[in-house]
């Protein structure tokens, strides 16, 4: 017979012999007693749900310990490799991410004229315990190298390859490890601004990109700033950086109001100043764009939110002043690269059009009205956005991401939706147009067509659009590309460009035809020695999607 513990020893939970009184009683001078009632046992054979809570409990000791034992070192997994989530030592090293910070500040600045690489590097090496500095810095990372499709490789070792996938996987690990959410601080904003411009970039991700974009927009408005007197509690620096990034939540939310019909909630503030600033030109470029979106003012926008569409009106009157505004030329710095300067120009023939299909939608336009209201208009839009855009390299329509390629399809689309209004180009007149508007169409699409399908559905259904438009023609029109003398040779070294029409010196008018792809001096992977000093045993090469291209 089995022996039983008595109720002490039972409930000291110690080994009992048994006896009456056993032994332990009889040496502590207790009352030896066995009136516990014996408990039913368990089953014999384990259960399928035992195994797995003993697998579960074994499995979350095993990797607390192996967490607290880990080296500090550092991996970056594919997505087949990431079973478990990365230890928390395991950074990435400050000179991948100063490589890739350093290809923000020579390529993207102009788009993002917000933060200094080399500050952000200072920190990392003289701060290793700033974790929001960390996230920060490798979100940028993810949203450059995303923008630019590149990725970085050390040592030439396959095994440590390091993607945009590979920074934004770390940042949402490194999130996971600390409260970011409490207190807010700038680096919160920032670090979801820059998660939402990666995942804009991803194919099937455009939710995820969007809940973002909320998150720092709500980071924004719990930091105040949105009222003017938040920004007398930050100091100078931040001031400038919160106003930058300020505007650039106003205009990613109103781009997305109209692609995806999600209301606005941000409302203009003070603009940023040039005072103090390194490089004005870089933000007098930057407030141009601000000034493009805000100029249609909240009624225009909030007429594309599906909530409040069938309500709100906008008068005629408004739609023809906007267009006017519209048509002034901007004044952009000479100093102001292609990615500048094709981000503005697309961005205001885009509205231009969105303008016009707002006509259309409120009954305004007729065949008769001025030339705003006119069926005809969207011909002069689409002219001039070959006459601005046609010479900057297709690499620089492509760094801006599905927002450009949206932009630009827009304005192709109402130009063949108002083609398909049209009575028939024979019946406008011959001498309306030196350039037809189904020409001014298949060289418009030329264009787009040079560039990567970003977003192969848009793609799509501007081929389908075409099809109709064109009545059969071909879809996408063989595009001859020529390099700088070859087409010298053609049009005459003094020959202009303007209108979509090109006139030599002669003054003969000659065939329209493509527009050149003119080649954009692009990134070539080269980075300053100091770049590489970090580490004598690192050897870094940024590359293509395609072939590498070596640090030295």
């Amino acid at each position: 017979m089995t022996k039983r513990a008595c109720d002490c020893c039972n409930i000291r939970k110690i080994r009992c012999n048994g006896t009456q009184p056993c032994h332990r009683c009889l040496v502590n001078d207790l009352n030896c007693t066995y009136l516990r009632q014996l408990r039913k046992t368990g089953p014999r054979n384990l259960r399928a749900s035992s195994i797995q809570k003993i697998w579960r409990g074994q499995m979350s000791l095993t990797e607390a310990a192996v967490v607290k034992e880990a080296h500090h070192s550092w991996s970056i997994y594919s997505p087949e490799m990431m079973i478990a989530p990365v230890l928390p030592e395991k950074r990435i090293p400050i000179p991948v991410i100063q490589v890739a910070l350093e290809m923000y500040q020579d390529k993207l600045y102009g788009i993002w004229p917000m933060l200094s690489a080399e500050d952000l590097i200072h920190t990392l090496k003289t701060d290793p315990n700033d974790v929001q500095t960390y996230t920060l810095s490798i979100a940028l990372s993810a949203a450059t190298l995303s923008h630019l499709g590149k990725s970085l490789s050390i040592n030439d070792s396959p095994q440590e390859k390091v993607t945009a996938d590979s920074f934004a996987r770390e940042v949402r690990r490194v999130r996971g490890t600390f409260d970011y959410m409490e207190p807010v601080t700038l680096q919160s904003v920032l670090t979801s601004y820059f998660l939402h411009t990666y995942y804009g970039k991803q194919p099937s991700r455009s939710q995820t990109a969007a809940f973002y974009i909320r998150e720092a927009i709500s980071f924004a408005q719990l930091l105040g700033m949105h009222t003017e007197a938040a920004y007398t509690r930050h100091s100078l620096d931040d001031q400038k950086i919160m106003r930058k990034l300020y505007f650039l939540l106003f205009m990613t939310e109103r781009y997305l109001c109209i692609q995806d019909g999600l209301p606005t909630v941000l409302e203009p503030i003070n603009l940023p100043t040039l005072e103090g600033e390194q490089l004005p030109h870089v933000l007098s470029g930057f407030l141009n764009l601000v000034n493009l979106f805000n100029t249609p003012g909240t009624e225009f926008f909030s007429k594309w939110t599906s909530q409040v569409s069938n309500g709100l009106s906008v008068s005629s009157r408004q739609l023809l002043l906007l267009q006017r505004e519209l048509q002034l030329p901007t004044e952009i710095p000479t100093e102001a690269t292609d990615i500048q300067k094709i981000d503005i120009f697309a961005t205001r023939h885009w509205i231009r059009s969105l303008a016009w299909k707002l006509c259309v939608q409120q009954g305004y336009i007729t065949t008769e009205a001025r030339k705003e209201m006119n069926l005809l208009y969207p011909h002069q839009i689409a002219q001039d956005a070959l006459s601005e855009i046609a010479h900057i390299s297709p690499y620089a329509f492509e760094v801006h991401g599905p927002g450009m390629d949206v932009k630009m399809t827009e304005v192709a689309m109402v130009l063949a939706d108002a083609i398909l209004c049209l009575p028939g180009e024979e019946n406008i007149g011959r001498s309306s147009f030196v350039v037809k508007p189904r020409e001014t169409l298949k060289m418009l699409c030329d264009m787009i067509f040079l560039t990567k399908p970003i977003l192969p559905d848009l793609r799509e259904s501007l081929c389908q659009k075409l099809e109709i438009a064109l009545g059969g023609s071909s879809i996408c029109p063989s595009i001859e590309v020529l390099d700088d003398h070859d087409f010298l040779q053609i049009i005459g070294a003094s020959d202009t460009l303007s209108d979509g029409i090109i006139n030599s010196a002669q003054g003969e008018i000659l065939e329209a035809r493509s527009f050149p792809s003119l080649t954009l001096p692009m990134f070539d992977g080269r980075v300053s020695d100091k770049v590489l000093g970090f580490s004598a045993h690192m050897d870094i090469t940024v590359e293509d999607a395609d072939s590498p291209v070596e640090l030295v």
